[in-house]
Protein backbone atom coordinates (compact mmCIF):
# COMPACT_ATOMS: atom_id res chain seq x y z
CA UNK A 1 0.00 0.00 0.00
CA UNK A 2 2.85 2.76 0.79
CA UNK A 3 4.63 1.62 -2.48
CA UNK A 4 1.45 2.64 -4.33
CA UNK A 5 0.65 5.78 -2.61
CA UNK A 6 4.31 7.06 -3.46
CA UNK A 7 3.74 6.07 -6.66
CA UNK A 8 0.38 7.95 -7.20
CA UNK A 9 1.84 10.91 -5.02
CA UNK A 10 5.17 11.24 -7.51
CA UNK A 11 2.93 10.50 -10.83
CA UNK A 12 0.36 13.14 -9.89
CA UNK A 13 3.05 15.91 -8.84
CA UNK A 14 4.85 15.35 -12.46
CA UNK A 15 1.65 15.54 -13.76
CA UNK A 16 0.87 19.11 -12.40
CA UNK A 17 4.52 19.86 -13.31
CA UNK A 18 3.73 19.18 -16.58
CA UNK A 19 0.45 21.49 -16.63
CA UNK A 20 2.20 24.28 -14.48
CA UNK A 21 5.15 24.33 -17.18
CA UNK A 22 2.76 24.23 -20.36
CA UNK A 23 0.30 27.00 -18.77
CA UNK A 24 3.41 29.46 -17.83
CA UNK A 25 4.88 28.84 -21.28
CA UNK A 26 1.69 29.80 -23.26
CA UNK A 27 0.09 31.85 -20.56
CA UNK A 28 -2.95 30.63 -20.75
CA UNK A 29 -5.45 29.17 -17.99
CA UNK A 30 -5.51 25.46 -17.25
CA UNK A 31 -7.68 25.18 -14.75
CA UNK A 32 -9.34 22.69 -16.57
CA UNK A 33 -6.66 20.77 -17.14
CA UNK A 34 -6.00 19.98 -13.39
CA UNK A 35 -9.95 19.16 -13.41
CA UNK A 36 -9.33 16.37 -16.08
CA UNK A 37 -5.50 15.43 -14.41
CA UNK A 38 -7.00 12.66 -11.91
CA UNK A 39 -8.35 10.86 -15.60
CA UNK A 40 -4.12 10.14 -16.76
CA UNK A 41 -2.93 10.00 -13.17
CA UNK A 42 -5.18 6.70 -12.07
CA UNK A 43 -5.02 5.46 -15.22
CA UNK A 44 -2.18 2.77 -14.31
CA UNK A 45 -4.67 1.59 -11.17
CA UNK A 46 -7.81 1.26 -14.04
CA UNK A 47 -5.26 -0.34 -16.47
CA UNK A 48 -4.91 -3.19 -13.65
CA UNK A 49 -8.75 -2.97 -12.73
CA UNK A 50 -9.83 -4.25 -16.17
CA UNK A 51 -7.13 -6.51 -16.85
CA UNK A 52 -7.62 -8.55 -13.65
CA UNK A 53 -11.37 -8.83 -14.81
CA UNK A 54 -10.75 -10.16 -17.85
CA UNK A 55 -10.97 -7.68 -20.64
CA UNK A 56 -8.24 -6.88 -23.31
CA UNK A 57 -8.18 -3.39 -24.36
CA UNK A 58 -4.83 -3.11 -26.09
CA UNK A 59 -4.90 0.15 -27.58
CA UNK A 60 -5.98 2.22 -24.25
CA UNK A 61 -3.28 -0.27 -22.59
CA UNK A 62 -1.13 0.68 -25.11
CA UNK A 63 -2.04 4.47 -24.63
CA UNK A 64 -1.48 4.67 -20.69
CA UNK A 65 1.63 2.90 -20.59
CA UNK A 66 3.46 4.98 -23.43
CA UNK A 67 1.38 8.13 -21.52
CA UNK A 68 3.22 7.06 -18.74
CA UNK A 69 7.11 6.94 -20.19
CA UNK A 70 5.57 10.45 -21.78
CA UNK A 71 5.30 12.55 -18.31
CA UNK A 72 8.05 10.86 -16.98
CA UNK A 73 10.67 11.52 -19.69
CA UNK A 74 9.15 15.07 -20.18
CA UNK A 75 9.43 15.60 -16.13
CA UNK A 76 13.40 14.53 -16.22
CA UNK A 77 14.29 16.50 -19.04
CA UNK A 78 12.67 19.73 -17.53
CA UNK A 79 14.57 19.26 -14.56
CA UNK A 80 17.55 19.55 -16.87
CA UNK A 81 16.41 22.71 -17.62
CA UNK A 82 15.14 24.10 -14.74
CA UNK A 83 18.77 23.30 -13.20
CA UNK A 84 20.51 24.70 -15.91
CA UNK A 85 18.01 28.29 -16.04
CA UNK A 86 19.11 28.08 -12.03
CA UNK A 87 22.33 28.12 -12.05
CA UNK A 88 22.67 30.58 -15.75
CA UNK A 89 20.47 33.17 -13.59
CA UNK A 90 22.92 32.50 -10.47
CA UNK A 91 26.05 33.00 -12.89
CA UNK A 92 24.10 35.55 -14.48
CA UNK A 93 24.87 33.87 -18.33
CA UNK A 94 22.23 33.87 -21.01
CA UNK A 95 19.31 31.01 -20.04
CA UNK A 96 16.29 29.61 -21.55
CA UNK A 97 13.47 31.22 -21.65
CA UNK A 98 10.08 29.35 -20.18
CA UNK A 99 8.52 28.99 -23.38
CA UNK A 100 11.44 27.97 -25.49
CA UNK A 101 12.17 25.68 -22.66
CA UNK A 102 9.10 23.60 -23.04
CA UNK A 103 9.04 23.57 -26.57
CA UNK A 104 12.68 22.16 -26.58
CA UNK A 105 11.82 19.57 -23.74
CA UNK A 106 8.30 18.84 -25.58
CA UNK A 107 10.76 17.96 -29.10
CA UNK A 108 12.91 15.87 -27.05
CA UNK A 109 10.53 14.21 -25.08
CA UNK A 110 8.63 13.28 -27.79
CA UNK A 111 11.83 12.38 -29.87
CA UNK A 112 12.99 9.88 -27.17
CA UNK A 113 9.77 8.48 -27.02
CA UNK A 114 9.64 7.33 -30.61
CA UNK A 115 13.28 5.97 -30.79
CA UNK A 116 12.58 4.24 -27.05
CA UNK A 117 9.13 2.35 -28.58
CA UNK A 118 11.36 1.49 -31.86
CA UNK A 119 13.91 0.14 -29.39
CA UNK A 120 11.84 -2.22 -27.97
CA UNK A 121 11.19 -3.58 -31.52
CA UNK A 122 15.29 -4.97 -31.77
CA UNK A 123 16.12 -8.02 -29.87
CA UNK A 124 19.90 -8.71 -29.85
CA UNK A 125 21.34 -12.47 -29.03
CA UNK A 126 24.37 -12.29 -27.34
CA UNK A 127 26.47 -15.51 -26.92
CA UNK A 128 28.91 -17.22 -24.70
CA UNK A 129 31.63 -20.21 -24.21
CA UNK A 130 32.04 -21.58 -21.03
CA UNK A 131 34.63 -24.40 -20.61
CA UNK A 132 33.59 -26.84 -18.17
CA UNK A 133 35.16 -30.07 -16.89
CA UNK A 134 31.94 -30.61 -14.98
CA UNK A 135 29.81 -31.66 -18.42
CA UNK A 136 30.64 -35.03 -20.31
CA UNK A 137 29.59 -33.25 -23.46
CA UNK A 138 28.72 -29.98 -25.08
CA UNK A 139 25.49 -27.96 -24.15
CA UNK A 140 23.34 -25.25 -25.17
CA UNK A 141 21.47 -23.18 -22.99
CA UNK A 142 18.81 -20.66 -23.96
CA UNK A 143 17.95 -17.54 -21.57
CA UNK A 144 15.23 -15.64 -21.51
CA UNK A 145 14.34 -12.97 -18.40
CA UNK A 146 11.37 -10.50 -18.32
CA UNK A 147 8.85 -10.69 -21.14
CA UNK A 148 6.50 -9.19 -19.06
CA UNK A 149 3.29 -10.64 -21.19
CA UNK A 150 0.37 -8.65 -20.47
CA UNK A 151 -2.12 -6.70 -22.91
CA UNK A 152 0.63 -4.60 -24.38
CA UNK A 153 3.45 -7.08 -24.06
CA UNK A 154 1.84 -9.59 -26.52
CA UNK A 155 2.33 -12.52 -29.43
CA UNK A 156 4.89 -10.47 -30.80
CA UNK A 157 7.34 -10.60 -27.76
CA UNK A 158 7.24 -14.68 -27.67
CA UNK A 159 7.56 -14.70 -32.00
CA UNK A 160 10.90 -12.43 -31.15
CA UNK A 161 11.96 -15.43 -28.36
CA UNK A 162 10.70 -18.20 -30.94
CA UNK A 163 12.55 -17.38 -33.94
CA UNK A 164 15.79 -17.64 -31.74
CA UNK A 165 14.98 -20.71 -30.40
CA UNK A 166 14.70 -22.13 -34.02
CA UNK A 167 17.50 -20.90 -35.29
CA UNK A 168 20.02 -21.80 -32.23
CA UNK A 169 18.29 -25.01 -31.50
CA UNK A 170 19.14 -25.18 -27.45
CA UNK A 171 19.64 -28.27 -25.36
CA UNK A 172 18.00 -26.23 -22.67
CA UNK A 173 15.79 -22.87 -22.31
CA UNK A 174 15.31 -20.75 -18.95
CA UNK A 175 13.07 -18.25 -18.05
CA UNK A 176 14.31 -16.10 -15.09
CA UNK A 177 11.36 -14.59 -13.94
CA UNK A 178 8.66 -11.77 -14.53
CA UNK A 179 7.65 -13.56 -17.89
CA UNK A 180 3.67 -12.43 -16.70
CA UNK A 181 2.86 -8.89 -15.66
CA UNK A 182 -0.78 -9.43 -15.70
CA UNK A 183 -3.81 -12.05 -16.10
CA UNK A 184 -2.24 -14.03 -19.02
CA UNK A 185 -3.39 -17.96 -18.21
CA UNK A 186 -6.42 -17.31 -20.22
CA UNK A 187 -4.28 -16.13 -23.37
CA UNK A 188 -4.13 -19.17 -25.35
CA UNK A 189 -2.64 -17.95 -27.73
CA UNK A 190 0.38 -16.84 -25.51
CA UNK A 191 0.53 -20.23 -24.38
CA UNK A 192 0.20 -22.01 -27.69
CA UNK A 193 3.43 -19.85 -28.81
CA UNK A 194 5.40 -20.64 -25.62
CA UNK A 195 4.65 -24.58 -25.99
CA UNK A 196 6.34 -24.82 -29.39
CA UNK A 197 9.85 -24.06 -27.15
CA UNK A 198 10.72 -27.23 -26.61
CA UNK A 199 14.05 -28.43 -25.67
CA UNK A 200 15.00 -32.00 -25.56
CA UNK A 201 16.58 -31.39 -21.83
CA UNK A 202 13.23 -29.32 -20.92
CA UNK A 203 12.54 -25.81 -20.06
CA UNK A 204 12.78 -24.34 -16.51
CA UNK A 205 11.31 -20.96 -15.15
CA UNK A 206 11.44 -18.98 -11.68
CA UNK A 207 9.32 -16.40 -10.47
CA UNK A 208 9.64 -12.68 -10.87
CA UNK A 209 8.83 -9.51 -8.58
CA UNK A 210 5.96 -8.83 -11.27
CA UNK A 211 4.54 -12.25 -10.94
CA UNK A 212 3.52 -11.42 -7.07
CA UNK A 213 2.48 -7.90 -7.89
CA UNK A 214 0.11 -9.13 -10.24
CA UNK A 215 -1.83 -12.59 -9.61
CA UNK A 216 0.70 -14.91 -8.63
CA UNK A 217 -1.64 -17.70 -8.99
CA UNK A 218 -2.55 -17.03 -12.31
CA UNK A 219 0.85 -16.33 -13.09
CA UNK A 220 1.99 -20.22 -11.29
CA UNK A 221 -0.81 -21.82 -13.55
CA UNK A 222 0.46 -19.87 -16.69
CA UNK A 223 3.48 -21.09 -16.59
CA UNK A 224 2.88 -25.01 -15.86
CA UNK A 225 0.28 -24.30 -19.03
CA UNK A 226 2.64 -22.99 -21.38
CA UNK A 227 4.70 -26.37 -20.39
CA UNK A 228 7.60 -24.64 -18.07
CA UNK A 229 8.98 -26.69 -14.79
CA UNK A 230 8.87 -23.96 -12.75
CA UNK A 231 11.52 -24.37 -9.46
CA UNK A 232 10.54 -22.72 -6.50
CA UNK A 233 13.65 -22.89 -4.11
CA UNK A 234 14.05 -26.47 -5.32
CA UNK A 235 16.55 -28.24 -7.29
CA UNK A 236 16.55 -30.80 -10.46
CA UNK A 237 19.25 -32.64 -11.96
CA UNK A 238 18.82 -33.18 -15.77
CA UNK A 239 21.36 -34.93 -17.72
CA UNK A 240 23.96 -34.56 -15.46
CA UNK A 241 23.31 -30.96 -14.66
CA UNK A 242 22.19 -29.34 -11.66
CA UNK A 243 19.53 -26.94 -11.94
CA UNK A 244 18.82 -24.52 -8.75
CA UNK A 245 16.03 -22.17 -9.23
CA UNK A 246 14.65 -19.71 -6.07
CA UNK A 247 11.89 -17.62 -5.43
CA UNK A 248 12.25 -13.88 -5.66
CA UNK A 249 12.87 -11.78 -2.74
CA UNK A 250 9.48 -9.42 -3.05
CA UNK A 251 7.46 -12.61 -2.86
CA UNK A 252 9.29 -12.71 1.13
CA UNK A 253 8.62 -9.53 1.36
CA UNK A 254 4.99 -9.11 0.44
CA UNK A 255 4.20 -11.44 2.25
CA UNK A 256 3.67 -14.88 -0.09
CA UNK A 257 6.18 -17.60 0.83
CA UNK A 258 8.61 -17.79 3.85
CA UNK A 259 12.21 -16.95 3.99
CA UNK A 260 14.19 -19.56 2.45
CA UNK A 261 18.15 -20.06 3.09
CA UNK A 262 19.64 -20.08 -0.31
CA UNK A 263 22.59 -21.72 0.75
CA UNK A 264 20.51 -24.51 1.75
CA UNK A 265 19.47 -25.34 -1.94
CA UNK A 266 23.15 -26.48 -2.40
CA UNK A 267 24.10 -28.61 0.61
CA UNK A 268 24.36 -32.28 -0.69
CA UNK A 269 24.95 -30.96 -4.43
CA UNK A 270 27.25 -32.97 -6.29
CA UNK A 271 29.86 -30.37 -7.12
CA UNK A 272 31.38 -32.97 -10.00
CA UNK A 273 28.30 -31.50 -12.16
CA UNK A 274 28.24 -28.76 -14.17
CA UNK A 275 25.62 -26.18 -11.55
CA UNK A 276 23.43 -23.71 -13.20
CA UNK A 277 22.31 -21.23 -10.46
CA UNK A 278 18.08 -19.31 -11.61
CA UNK A 279 17.63 -16.25 -9.41
CA UNK A 280 15.90 -12.96 -10.72
CA UNK A 281 17.29 -10.02 -8.88
CA UNK A 282 21.06 -10.10 -9.53
CA UNK A 283 22.12 -10.25 -5.72
CA UNK A 284 24.24 -12.63 -4.81
CA UNK A 285 25.28 -14.28 -1.30
CA UNK A 286 28.72 -14.23 -0.43
CA UNK A 287 28.68 -17.59 1.15
CA UNK A 288 27.30 -19.68 -2.06
CA UNK A 289 30.03 -17.77 -4.74
CA UNK A 290 32.03 -21.69 -6.11
CA UNK A 291 28.53 -23.34 -4.89
CA UNK A 292 27.50 -22.62 -8.53
CA UNK A 293 29.37 -22.32 -12.23
CA UNK A 294 26.53 -20.14 -14.11
CA UNK A 295 23.97 -17.87 -12.17
CA UNK A 296 21.80 -16.52 -14.84
CA UNK A 297 19.24 -13.53 -13.93
CA UNK A 298 17.48 -10.39 -15.19
CA UNK A 299 14.99 -7.83 -13.37
CA UNK A 300 17.41 -4.99 -14.41
CA UNK A 301 16.54 -4.21 -17.69
CA UNK A 302 19.58 -2.91 -18.17
CA UNK A 303 18.14 0.21 -16.30
CA UNK A 304 15.68 1.08 -19.52
CA UNK A 305 17.54 4.90 -19.36
CA UNK A 306 21.00 4.32 -20.20
CA UNK A 307 22.48 6.50 -17.46
CA UNK A 308 20.37 4.51 -14.99
CA UNK A 309 22.83 1.73 -15.06
CA UNK A 310 25.68 3.51 -13.23
CA UNK A 311 23.18 3.65 -9.95
CA UNK A 312 22.12 -0.13 -10.69
CA UNK A 313 25.83 -1.23 -10.31
CA UNK A 314 25.70 -0.14 -7.03
CA UNK A 315 22.77 -2.42 -5.87
CA UNK A 316 23.15 -5.47 -7.97
CA UNK A 317 26.26 -7.70 -9.34
CA UNK A 318 26.01 -6.04 -12.57
CA UNK A 319 23.45 -3.93 -14.47
CA UNK A 320 24.14 -6.26 -17.48
CA UNK A 321 26.71 -9.06 -19.01
CA UNK A 322 28.77 -11.14 -17.59
CA UNK A 323 31.21 -11.30 -15.38
CA UNK A 324 32.91 -13.77 -12.96
CA UNK A 325 33.09 -13.93 -9.25
CA UNK A 326 35.30 -16.00 -7.86
CA UNK A 327 34.84 -19.42 -9.67
CA UNK A 328 31.43 -18.46 -10.54
CA UNK A 329 30.19 -16.80 -13.32
CA UNK A 330 27.10 -14.27 -13.31
CA UNK A 331 24.81 -13.01 -16.40
CA UNK A 332 22.14 -10.99 -15.78
CA UNK A 333 20.08 -10.19 -18.92
CA UNK A 334 18.39 -6.43 -19.71
CA UNK A 335 15.28 -8.46 -20.23
CA UNK A 336 12.67 -9.31 -23.92
CA UNK A 337 9.90 -6.69 -22.69
CA UNK A 338 9.03 -3.97 -20.52
CA UNK A 339 7.44 -3.85 -17.35
CA UNK A 340 6.36 -0.66 -17.65
CA UNK A 341 6.18 2.68 -20.21
CA UNK A 342 6.77 0.27 -23.70
CA UNK A 343 10.74 2.31 -23.89
CA UNK A 344 14.03 1.28 -24.11
CA UNK A 345 16.89 4.26 -24.59
CA UNK A 346 20.45 2.75 -24.95
CA UNK A 347 19.44 -0.87 -22.94
CA UNK A 348 17.83 -2.96 -25.96
CA UNK A 349 16.51 -5.99 -25.36
CA UNK A 350 17.94 -9.55 -25.43
CA UNK A 351 18.26 -13.03 -25.26
CA UNK A 352 21.51 -15.21 -23.95
CA UNK A 353 22.84 -18.53 -25.70
CA UNK A 354 25.55 -20.75 -23.33
CA UNK A 355 27.48 -23.14 -24.22
CA UNK A 356 28.90 -25.19 -22.55
CA UNK A 357 31.99 -26.86 -23.48
CA UNK A 358 33.50 -29.93 -22.20
CA UNK A 359 37.24 -29.76 -21.36
CA UNK A 360 39.64 -32.14 -23.35
CA UNK A 361 40.55 -34.72 -20.51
Amino acid sequence: MFFYLMFFSVYAFMHFYFIKKFGKAFKVKVFYLYLLSPIFILSPYFYRIYDKAGYDFYYLSFFILLWMGFIMLFFLYSLVFDLYNFLAKLLKVPYFKTKTAFIITLILTLSSVVYGYYETLNLKVYRFTIYSDKVDKDLKIMHISDLHLNQVMREDKIKLVLDVYNKEKPDIVVSTGDLVDGKVSYRTSYIELLRKINPPLGKYAILGNHEYYTDITDAVKFHILAGFKLLRNETVEKNGINIVGVDDDDGVRLGYIAKYPEKDLFIGLDKKKFTLFLRHQPKLDKSIVNDFDLMLSGHTHGGVIYPVKFILRKIFVTDFGLVKVGNSYVFVSRGVGTGGPPLRIGCPPDVAIFEIKRLPR
